[in-house]
């Protein structure tokens, strides 16, 4: 939420209040979160706002006295995952006991991996692969469902000098979780491990896209920033769109469009993305609608009349195709990709006139 992020930022240096003492008949409380709240701490973690997220945990979480331990219990698994992502930003900003204190009062695999990530921070190596992995002889990771799930256990075996060990846990990591934003670390331990075992051609590749996914990564981060710090200006929404075109991912694209038109909807370029996308998933009615929008909105947006006269042709729609056609080849851009296609997309399309 803007309002309370920019008021976040203001008090960053504040000191934090008690909120639970080492007294276990003290536990935490969440009240009943909006909907939102979890997505709204992961984002802010991953964006290096942990502080925004502990002002609003502290409001969140109370403290209540608890008469017996089971009462202790049910109050504190009332929302582990929120109780995890506050526990996370407590440590990453210095103040691990709290997030031990926090931690101590639940339980359930969000907070399993919270605690895995202090002990590998602390080099408990051998505490946190037990918290992550199951036994031997085939261990494997206990929370498959999760990112941390994987990577975790890896970096443990990594510098444990296990590095090929971490190989498989990485790779299932990446293709499950190919847009995380440990993707980068992970191809760089990925690389490390291809040189260990000589294999310098792996190597080469897998440091090339780590660089192109620390890349993406940055790109998509700043413009989340700027969706917060900006939250009626579409062009971060629009940047971040764009991105997941980028990333091959035309329904992440449609989704944050079709939001984003909603409330901007005579954004042109936006509209001719959204035209792109919905071409990604063959939604071609949808893609002539938009890029019709598109141009109504702005006639010079040139890429999106090529698409439609393209579109157009596979329809044989010719003569409407020719009137997007016969503007595009005297523009004097004309010569140079994409438009340049268009002139011999005209020259058939006029051929296949002259044969009606």
């Amino acid at each position: 939420m803007p309002t309370l992020l920019l008021a976040s930022l203001l008090v960053l240096q504040a000191d934090a209040p008690a909120v639970l003492q080492a007294d276990a008949a003290e536990v935490l409380v969440p009240d009943a979160p909006d909907p939102g709240t979890r997505a709204r701490w992961e984002e802010w973690i991953e964006l290096d706002l942990q502080r925004s997220v502990l002002i609003e945990a502290r409001a969140l979480f109370k403290t209540t006295p608890a008469k017996t331990t089971a009462e202790a219990t049910t109050n504190a698994l009332h929302n582990p995952e929120l109780t995890a992502l506050a526990a996370r930003a407590a440590a990453a900003t210095g103040d691990l006991p709290q997030a031990q204190r926090w931690l101590a009062a639940s339980q359930g695999p969000a907070i399993q991996i919270e605690r895995a990530r202090i002990l590998l921070h602390q080099d408990h190596l051998d505490e946190a692969l037990a918290l992550l992995l199951t036994t031997p002889p085939t261990p494997a990771t206990r929370h498959p469902d999760r990112p941390d799930g994987w990577l975790l256990p890896a970096r443990a075996l990594a510098r444990s000098g296990h590095a090929q060990r971490a190989r498989p846990l990485l790779e299932q990591f990446l293709a499950r979780f190919p847009h995380d934003d440990e993707a980068p670390a992970a191809l760089h331990l990925l690389a490390q491990a291809a040189l260990a075992r000589a294999d310098h051609d792996s190597a080469r590749t897998l440091r090339q896209r780590a660089t192109q996914a620390a890349r993406w990564r940055a790109y998509y981060d700043a413009r989340r920033r700027q969706a917060l710090e900006h939250p009626n200006d579409p062009l971060p929404p629009f940047g971040i769109a764009a991105l997941w075109m980028e990333a091959a991912e035309p329904e992440r694209a449609l989704t944050i469009l079709d939001a984003l038109l909603t409330t901007s909807p005579n954004h042109a370029r936006s509209h001719a993305l959204r035209g792109d996308a919905a071409r990604a998933l063959n939604r071609l009615d949808t893609s002539l609608s938009a890029w019709s929008r598109a141009l109504d909105l702005n006639p010079s947006l040139h890429t999106a009349r090529l698409n439609r006269a393209i579109l157009l042709t596979t329809r044989n729609q010719h003569a409407a195709a020719k009137a997007d056609l016969t503007l595009l080849v005297q523009l004097p851009e004309a010569a140079t990709e994409p438009i340049s296609q268009a002139h011999t997309l005209l020259e058939q399309v006029l051929q296949a006139l002259r044969e009606q």
